[in-house]
């Protein structure tokens, strides 16, 4: 091993170790990263300021216009009313039954987030379906975790996040999409019998449950028809079976949505709600677009002739090639390494790895089931997640319990995901 091979290692573990204990957030931690690591292999400044920087920056482009074109979807979802007369019809059919409408409420959330895209949507339907479940006896905990889990397992439908993880891994969206739609069936089990344990152990508990925020105008809670519902699934439909572009199938969700809802109504203010619809649907993915900057860059800086060789070498030093040693590195080790901003956060320091994990001999199937699970993990289980915070907030449900009561059979999940990739492609 090379000095620089070590002092990158170095570098890597100080900005991790800086983002663990809250000292830099990731918007700074991953430009310094991609800089740092230049300097260190011997970059000229002008390479650096104009590829790692300049050129970084575009390198998820792609990933990044998808998902302001799915925030822009998410927040006409959300103000046409069609997310909340899915939450609402599921309630209804759930009666008084805590395991039933627990259920429905996972799947009508899991529904909604094939369109829905970002913290601010899962804010919004918190608001809605915690006053439901806690109202027929749910317990907090597993309150949280139905919004989380349903949340993110409605991401592998969710043709934007096909993209992103597309960006990592630079392989193609068959490939992308199969690997999600094989790995969300053991998902959608393991959460239902979390569910289901969840509620035997503590039994119904009845809490007080404020009326539902619902936000919106009295004006823009109007009947939804039936017909209008579909609209979540709308771009699926059109890139799985009409072979469309991603941001074409999104145009076209957004014009099935707008049209079926807003026809009785002569389409009266329809261009204000786009407007309001653009405005809310950009701020709610900002940071998330400025984090996708930094990942560029550092992805960019792995790649750089300079870098790529002695990165390669510390990688391929740790990367196994056993089937039984990458199910113990990825399945059991891996997702506790992505918590806390950890190395392997796909939203983090992870992205710039998985670039780097592409070249070695390690299958790309298994890195496309590897950063679905991550990603899942990640956005379920961390502690400093955004979503995390807001809901165990909400609900008055400490970390610690939360996670306690989680991970364990999160943690069985992405083993047996990993399992099944092993299999699969080795």
């Amino acid at each position: 091993m090379t000095l620089t091979s070590i002092l990158i290692i170095g570098v890597f573990a100080v900005i991790v170790l800086l983002m663990v204990f809250d000292k830099i957030s990731g918007i700074v931690a991953l430009p310094l990263m991609a800089i740092a690591m230049a300097i260190i292999a011997g970059v000229p400044v002008t390479e650096i300021t104009n590829t790692i920087i300049g050129k970084g920056i575009t390198v998820l482009a792609s990933a990044i216009f998808s998902s302001l074109i799915a925030a822009v979807l998410g927040e006409l979802i959300k103000r046409t009313g069609i997310a909340e007369k899915l939450i609402r019809t599921a309630a209804e059919l759930g009666g008084d039954n805590p395991y039933l409408v627990a259920i429905l409420c996972f799947f009508a959330v899991g529904f909604s987030f094939i369109g829905l895209y970002g913290a601010g949507a899962r804010i919004m339907m918190g608001i809605i379906i915690f006053p439901i479940m806690l109202s027929v006896g749910v317990p907090k905990v597993v309150s949280a975790s139905i919004l989380l889990a349903s949340s993110f397992l409605g991401y592998y439908f969710n043709v934007a996040r096909w993209n992103f993880i597309k960006s990592l891994v630079n392989t193609d969206i068959e490939l992308i999409s199969k690997v999600a739609l094989v790995l969300c069936v053991p998902g959608v089990i393991v959460a239902l019998i979390f569910i289901i344990i969840g509620i035997k152990i503590k039994g119904p508990i009845f809490s007080w449950a404020a009326k539902a925020d619902i936000p919106g105008t009295g004006d823009e809670k109007k009947a939804v028809p039936v017909y209008a519902l579909i609209t979540p699934v709308v771009p699926l439909i059109f890139v799985l079976a009409l072979k469309w572009d991603v941001n074409a199938a999104f145009i076209a969700g957004m014009l099935y949505g707008i049209v079926t809802t807003q026809w009785k109504t002569k389409f009266k203010g329809v261009f204000d709600m786009l407007n309001k619809c653009c405005y809310e649907g950009f701020s709610a993915m900002a940071i998330t677009i400025t984090l996708m900057f930094g990942i560029g860059m550092v992805i960019t800086a792995a790649q750089h002739k300079m870098l790529l060789g002695p990165i390669t070498d510390v990688i391929n030093l740790i990367v196994p090639t056993n089937p039984v040693l990458i199910v113990i590195l990825f399945g059991l080790i891996g997702p506790m390494l992505t918590l806390y901003r950890g190395p392997l956060n796909p939203w983090g320091l992870g992205a710039a790895l998985a670039s780097i994990l592409a070249t070695t001999s390690l299958p790309v199937g298994i890195l496309v089931a590897m950063f679905w699970l991550y990603d899942y993990f990640v956005g379920v289980n961390d502690p400093t997640a955004s979503q995390v915070v807001w809901s165990i907030g909400y609900l008055q449900v400490s970390g610690g319990k939360y996670t306690r009561a989680t991970i364990g059979f999160n943690l069985g999940y992405v083993l047996i995901g990993i399992i099944i990739a092993v299999c699969w492609f080795i």
